[in-house]
C-alpha cells in the first residue's frame, strides 16, 4: 500500500544553560541532513529555537511543530537516516558548537536524538496515501519455502502447486484462453498466486487477485453480525456478514455497461475500500495484484483488446463453508456474474457438503456439488472441454486457507526400514541443518483459530512397488516430530505433482498439536511393519501445514471521533489546578479571581471562545462560548494549546509560552488594564532578574 512519509522536529533540550546572556535565552540554530533509503536526500537548516533554562532546566522544550521532510512512498516504510548539528546563536562572536548525532529509523515514531550538550525530538509519521496507490505493487512473492492451500471438505487440500499444475494441464497446453482471472478470498491466498502466475507466464492474459498476503490471515464478520450491532460496519454497506474483501470486489465485479471496471480496477477499488485493508479500519490484510501479459486490461465477458468473448465459464468454491459469511460470499459472487450473463450451465459452484447449510438448511439450489478436492478437479477438466482462445474462465474462491513449510524437490531416498531424519534439502537456511524450520508468522497464526489442526505430510512416490503393497505398506510408515510420534490421519493419492494426468504420489497427512512445533523442528520416519514386508520409497516432498485456518473475526470497534480541542482542555482543568502551588507567583497574579475570555484561533482560522472563571487562581467554571461581564482576555493559537497539552510537562512547557509571548493577555477597563500592566512589568523583571543571574552567577 502507499504511504506518505513526514518527518517534524518537534523540540530540543540542553543538558546545561547556554544563556549568553543576550535576552535570557540559548539561541539554538542548526542543520539537519535526512536520507531516505531508496528515495532523495534533503539538506536543511534549523531555524531559530529559543530555550529557556531557568523554567525547563534540561527538560525537552517543545516547539511548533515544524515538517523536516515529506515524501511518498510504497509501504514498508524505507530506512530514513536523520543527521543534526546544533549551535549557540551568537551576533557578535562565533557560534558556540552545541552538538551533532544522527540515528537510523526503519518504522514510525517518536524519537530522540542525542547531540553532545543537546537533544533533538524527531517525529516520523506515516499515513494512508490512496490517491497515490496506484504508483504501488500489489503483490508480494511467496518464498519458495512455504506454500498455501485452499481446504476442502474431503480433507485432501489442494496446494498451491498442485492448482496451478491442474490449471496448466487442462487448460493452458491443452485448449487455450482467451483470458482467466482467480480470486482467492481465504487465509493466505496471495500464496496460491505465485505458482500460478509462473505456470501461466506467456500462455495468455491472466489477472490474479486475493484478499491478503502468503503469510496473512483474511478477515470477515461473524455469524452474529447485524447493521445494529456495529453501526460502522453499517456504514460500509454490510447488511449481513461477509468478509471485508469479497464485498468489495463482488460490488464491483456486479458493475456492468459502461461501469464495468477492468480486474486491475476491481482490484484497486477493492483495496482502498476493504474495511481491514491499508486504507480502513485496522490494517490487518494486504490485498494482492498482479497479472500475466494483457491481464490488467481484462474485463468480465471481454477479451484484453475489449472484444466480446465466445463465452464465459467460473467455477465458485467454497471448500469448508462453516459460516455465515462463507455462504453470503459465495451468494454475492454467484449474482454478480449472473448480471453478466453467465448461465448456471456455466458456473459450477461446489461448497460445503454439497447439500446442507451449517444451520442444516439446504443449500441454495445454484449449488452444484460438494467442495471436495475431488470435485475440485474433475470441474476443472469438465470446463477445459469447453475452453479454447475464445473462452473466458473466472475461478473464485473463499473460506479457510491453509499455509504450509514445503519442500517438493525433497527426493529423500528411503533404504532401509530403521528410524531415520528427513532433513530439509533445498530450503535450508544454512549447511548442515537437519531441522525444519518455522517462521514467527506460522508459529503465532497455529494459535490464533481454535479450531484448526496443524499436520505434517510427506509425499510418497507412487512407484509400482508401493503401488503393488499398497495401504499396508504406507499405514506402516511411522513419522515423528521432535520425538514424538504422530497420528496418521489420511492417505491422499497426488496426481498433480507435475503436469502430466496421472498418479505421482500419495500424501500421507499426519495431525500434529501445534504444542508440538517450535522454531526448529526435528522430523524423522520409521517403518514399523514386518522388516521383510520393507520397500525402499522415496520421499518427494515434504508439508507442515498450520491446519485449516477460517478468517478471523474482530471485535466490533467504532470509530472514535478525534475529541475537540475544547473537550482536551476541559479534561485538562483539574491536573491544572492541582497543581497550582507549583506555579509562579506572577502566574497567580494574572489569574486570581478573574473572569477570562479565552480566543483561541484553530488550525483552520475559526475561532474557540472559552469562558473562564477563577478564584485565587483555581479554576472554578470552564465553558464553551465567549463569557459575560469579561475582567480579562488572553489569546492564543491551537498550535501552542496542543503544543503545552502533549508536553511531557505541561506547567514548564506553559510558562515558557507566556514568556515567550506565546501567550498575550489583556484586562478589561482602565482598572484591570493598568493591573495587567504592572503584571507584565513584573514579569519583565521577573525575567530580567534571571537574566542578570545568568550574567554574574
Amino acid at each position: 500500500p502507499a504511504i506518505q512519509v513526514d518527518v517534524y522536529l518537534l523540540g530540543v533540550s540542553l543538558s546545561e544553560d547556554m544563556d549568553d546572556g543576550w535576552n535570557g535565552y540559548a539561541d539554538i540554530v542548526g542543520n539537519y541532513k535526512i536520507v531516505h533509503k531508496g528515495h532523495e536526500t534533503k539538506n536543511g537548516n534549523i531555524e531559530m529555537i529559543y530555550y529557556d533554562w531557568d523554567t525547563l532546566k534540561g527538560k525537552m522544550g517543545y516547539i511548533r511543530k515544524r515538517l523536516l521532510y515529506s515524501h511518498k512512498e510504497c509501504s514498508p516504510l524505507n530506512e530514513i537516516t536523520i543527521e543534526v548539528n546544533l549551535e549557540e546563536y551568537n551576533d557578535i562572536l562565533s557560534n558556540s558548537a552545541i552538538g551533532s548525532g544522527s540515528i537510523k529509523i526503519t518504522k514510525p515514531g517518536k524519537y530522540t536524538i542525542n547531540s553532545g550538550k543537546g537533544k533533538v525530538l524527531i517525529e516520523v509519521k506515516t499515513t494512508p496515501a490512496v490517491l497515490y496507490s496506484d504508483e504501488c505493487s500489489y503483490f508480494y512473492d511467496q518464498p519458495n519455502d512455504y506454500a498455501s492451500s485452499i481446504v476442502t471438505s474431503s480433507g485432501g487440500y489442494v496446494y498451491d502447486w498442485q492448482l496451478a499444475n491442474m490449471i496448466r494441464m487442462w487448460i493452458a497446453n491443452r485448449t487455450g484462453y482467451a483470458n482467466m482471472v482467480f480470486i482467492f478470498n481465504q487465509c493466505f491466498g496471495g500464496g496460491m498466486i505465485d505458482d500460478l502466475k509462473e505456470k501461466l507466464e506467456g500462455t495468455g492474459d491472466a489477472a490474479f487477485l486475493s484478499a491478503s498476503k502468503h503469510n496473512e490471515t483474511s478477515w470477515g464478520l461473524a455469524d452474529g453480525y447485524t447493521p445494529a450491532s456495529w453501526p460502522e460496519m453499517a456504514k460500509r454497506g454490510f447488511k449481513k456478514p461477509e468478509g471485508y474483501y469479497p464485498k468489495e470486489v463482488g460490488e464491483e465485479l456486479a458493475k456492468t455497461g459502461k461501469d464495468a471496471p477492468t480486474i486491475k480496477e476491481i482490484a484497486k477499488r477493492a483495496e482502498q475500500q476493504d474495511a481491514r485493508g491499508p486504507y480502513g479500519l485496522g490494517f490487518k490484510e494486504t490485498p494482492q495484484y498482479t497479472s500475466v501479459g494483457n491481464g490488467d486490461n481484462i474485463k468480465i465477458g471481454k477479451k484484453a483488446d475489449g472484444s466480446d468473448v465466445a463465452s464465459k465459464h467460473a467455477i465458485l468454491f467454497a471448500g469448508d463453508a462453516d459460516s455465515k459469511r462463507h455462504w453470503n460470499n459465495l451468494d454475492r459472487a454467484y449474482k454478480a456474474l449472473k448480471k453478466h450473463g453467465f448461465t448456471d450451465a456455466n458456473i459450477i459452484v461446489l461448497a460445503g457438503n454439497g447439500k446442507t447449510l451449517p444451520n442444516g438448511t439446504n443449500v441454495p439450489s445454484y449449488v452444484d456439488g460438494p467442495g471436495t478436492k475431488k470435485a475440485l478437479f474433475e470441474a476443472i477438466i469438465n470446463v477445459s472441454k469447453k475452453m479454447n482462445k475464445n473462452e473466458q474462465l473466472i475461478f473464485w474462491v473463499s473460506d479457510h486457507g491453509n499455509r504450509e513449510r514445503t519442500e517438493t524437490a525433497l527426493d529423500k531416498a528411503i533404504k532401509d526400514p530403521v528410524k531415520q531424519t528427513v532433513p530439509p534439502k533445498r530450503t535450508a537456511k544454512r549447511p548442515g541443518q537437519i531441522s525444519w524450520d518455522l517462521d514467527e508468522e506460522f508459529l503465532k497464526v497455529i494459535k490464533l483459530d481454535p479450531n484448526n489442526q496443524p499436520y505434517v505430510s510427506i509425499l510418497v512416490e507412487a512407484t509400482p512397488m508401493v503401488i503393488e503393497y499398497g495401504e499396508y505398506f504406507l499405514e506402516n510408515i511411522k513419522l515423528y516430530v521432535n520425538e514424538n510420534e504422530l497420528e496418521l490421519e489420511l492417505i491422499e493419492p497426488i496426481i498433480a505433482y507435475d503436469e502430466e494426468p496421472d498418479l505421482d504420489a500419495y500424501e500421507l497427512v499426519y495431525l500434529v498439536d501445534e504444542r508440538i512445533l517450535r522454531e526448529e523442528n526435528l522430523i524423522e520416519v520409521e517403518w514399523a511393519g514386518d522388516p521383510e514386508m520393507f520397500v525402499e520409497y522415496t520421499i518427494l516432498g515434504l508439508m507442515i501445514s498450520t491446519g485449516d485456518i477460517n478468517e478471523l473475526e474482530p471485535e466490533p470497534i467504532e470509530v472514535v471521533e478525534e475529541r475537540t480541542l475544547f473537550e482536551l482542555l476541559r479534561e485538562y482543568v483539574p491536573i491544572y489546578n492541582e497543581n497550582i502551588d507549583n506555579l509562579p507567583g506572577f502566574i497567580k497574579r494574572i489569574a486570581g479571581n478573574e473572569r477570562i475570555d479565552l480566543e483561541i484561533t484553530l488550525e483552520n482560522k475559526s475561532i474557540l471562545n472559552i469562558g473562564v472563571v477563577t478564584e485565587k487562581g483555581r479554576i472554578v467554571e470552564f465553558s464553551k462560548g465567549k463569557i459575560s461581564e469579561p475582567t480579562m482576555r488572553v489569546w492564543t493559537s491551537e498550535d501552542i494549546v496542543r503544543r503545552i497539552i502533549n508536553s511531557e510537562d505541561p506547567i514548564s512547557t506553559g510558562v515558557n509560552a507566556l514568556k515567550m509571548g506565546e501567550i498575550r493577555y489583556s484586562g478589561v477597563g482602565f482598572r484591570r488594564t493598568l493591573k495587567m500592566f504592572a503584571v507584565k512589568i513584573v514579569t519583565k523583571v521577573y525575567r530580567l532578574v534571571e537574566v542578570i543571574g545568568d550574567l554574574f552567577g
